[in-house]
């Protein structure tokens, strides 16, 4: 497996398709921390949107960079569908990881603050990027070419999920009922955590995030199961 994800690794970053999404998530934390001293959480939580947004673009690229033959020889190299797709995950795991770490480490170390950040804020920050980093990856998973032929229509629906995630506290009040907060990303619950994670009991803390990590899990699941029994040859 680690062979795997080192051969997409390689193969992404030779196609230079990563450069949009990166570097619109590197260039937006810049933007937002070009003015200083900032509140820690708030801060935290716009970043953690930028992440979203950027970890949907990012997982949409890596996904549909291969060409289809290519592919059907990558998952033969791999030795099953299974195997090949759970390679892919686990490189926009490693990637998203990445990028996390970054954008939480960033503003310590450069002193944006306006006051230290301290280990528990920190270790929420990091949680919560994750969670919404994993999150756009999950939205990114049913848009691929294999699933969606088009690439204006998929980035069309991406985009309109994301818009719909981020707001979907505002769509709950329209439409009563759980299904916003089962059929959408539970983007918005997460930012509004971190923006007031200070104010929050631990464990309502923790609920929230376990509702986004259940999230991941269930749609993720799904969509390897779907995918390593898919023809990808028709992609």
């Amino acid at each position: 497996m680690r062979w795997l994800v080192f051969y997409m690794l390689r193969s992404y970053t030779a196609s230079q398709r990563y450069f949009g999404p990166v570097a619109f998530t590197i260039i937006a934390v810049l933007l937002l921390y070009s003015y200083k001293p900032n509140p820690v959480m708030n801060s935290y939580a716009a970043t953690s949107i930028i992440l979203f947004v950027g970890s949907a673009w990012l997982g949409l690229s890596l996904l549909n960079h291969e060409h289809p033959v290519q592919r059907q020889v990558s998952i033969v190299q791999a030795r099953s569908k299974l195997r090949y797709h759970t390679g892919t995950l686990l490189t926009l795991g490693a990637l998203i990881l990445l990028l996390d770490l970054l954008i939480v480490a960033y503003p310590v170390l450069t002193g944006q603050f306006d006051e230290p950040a301290g280990l528990y804020r920190i270790v929420i920050a990091f949680a919560g990027h994750a969670l919404l980093g994993l999150l756009g990856v999950t939205i990114s998973l049913y848009l691929q070419a294999s699933w969606v032929s088009k690439t204006s229509y998929a980035a069309g629906l991406m985009l309109t999920v994301v818009i719909l995630s981020i707001g979907s506290h505002k769509l709950s009040e329209l439409i009563p009922g759980p299904f916003v907060y089962i059929l959408l990303p539970p983007a918005s619950p997460v930012m509004d955590t971190l923006m007031n994670a200070e104010d929050l009991p631990l464990i309502h803390v923790l609920g929230v995030f376990m509702h986004a990590l259940i999230y991941i899990v269930l749609f993720t699941g799904f969509n390897l199961y779907r995918s390593s029994r898919m023809d990808d040859s028709k992609s």
